[in-house]
């Protein structure tokens, strides 16, 4: 049972992460496994060596949340947009208490940390406000200049993903490198997908040891600037201009409520296979 919630973990946070506006970081902390996953990204080799099976079966579910998201996303956005981002925009918002609850896990909360909330809330609605550039299509040849420029895109965007809040496929859509990125994983296309790696493998090394260190040195801090991004997220999520008073938001509205309380559920999924860890 263990290993198949991992499995379906690891499903929510690569699906995440190919949806523009929703954070991969967001779903690891909603799912309880930032910090491990951290440890892991910034090449911990004893975290490594002790969550290599967690690893294993987190890795299975993200490779194929991300190919299952690629081939099924398009579709559902196409046709279900206002549901989709609804329970999307549920999730987030029924993610906020379990957040909270870890910014005074360790110490009461501090009056100074309102300004990294704030600071928080607000990067992310102007983040939210920025326009997205021209696409980029696939070229002919693949040049040096092209997988450079790939790479550093994918960079900045993983060092996006695994900040809570922050959507590394919202990064890519507003530089115009989404389609291109989706559709190579579509398609296969293994030189440009492998390109893709190396940025994006660079990015979740370097990105993770900093926001590790910033966890460790400024645990509440750190969280509060997480749940103000994750608060401002909601405004970048939340179709306010499609909704209409039809069909679809009636099924959006189901959608908001199932989103709600997944996160509840999962929390309370986990904490009673902890308690059962725990008496054994």
């Amino acid at each position: 049972m263990k290993h198949i919630i991992n499995i379906l973990k690891g499903m929510a946070f690569g699906i995440a992460n190919i949806i523009p506006g929703v954070s991969g970081g967001t779903m690891a902390v909603i799912t309880k496994v930032y910090d491990k996953l951290l440890s892991v990204f910034s090449l911990d080799f004893k975290a490594i060596k002790k969550h290599f099976i967690f690893i294993v079966f987190y890795g299975i579910g993200a490779v194929l949340g991300v190919g299952l998201g690629a081939v099924g996303l398009s579709e559902l956005f196409e046709n279900f947009y206002v549901p989709t981002q609804m329970f999307f925009t549920g999730v987030i918002v029924g993610s906020l208490p379990l957040i909270a609850k870890e910014c005074v896990k360790e110490k009461p909360f501090a009056k100074i940390n309102i300004i990294p909330l704030a600071v928080g809330i607000i990067g992310m609605v102007i983040f939210s406000l920025g326009k997205e550039s021209s696409a980029m299509s696939m070229p002919d040849e693949i040049t040096v200049p092209f997988a450079l420029m790939m790479i550093a895109y994918l960079f900045i965007a993983a060092v996006a993903m695994i900040l809570p809040g922050l959507s590394g496929s919202m990064v890519l859509l507003m530089l115009g490198v989404y389609p291109l990125a989706l559709g190579a994983v579509k398609d296969l296309n293994i030189p440009v997908i492998l390109i893709l790696c190396v940025g994006a493998g660079l990015g979740l090394v370097i990105g993770s040891r900093i926001i590790k260190i910033l966890l460790n040195k400024f645990h509440q801090g750190t969280y509060c600037v997480i749940l103000g991004l994750v608060i401002g997220s909601v405004y970048a999520i939340f179709p306010f201009r499609e909704i209409a008073l039809n069909a679809q938001l009636v099924a959006g509205v189901i959608c908001l409520a199932v989103g709600l309380v997944i996160p509840t559920i999962m929390e309370k999924l986990g904490e009673n296979r902890e308690n059962k860890k725990s008496g054994e």
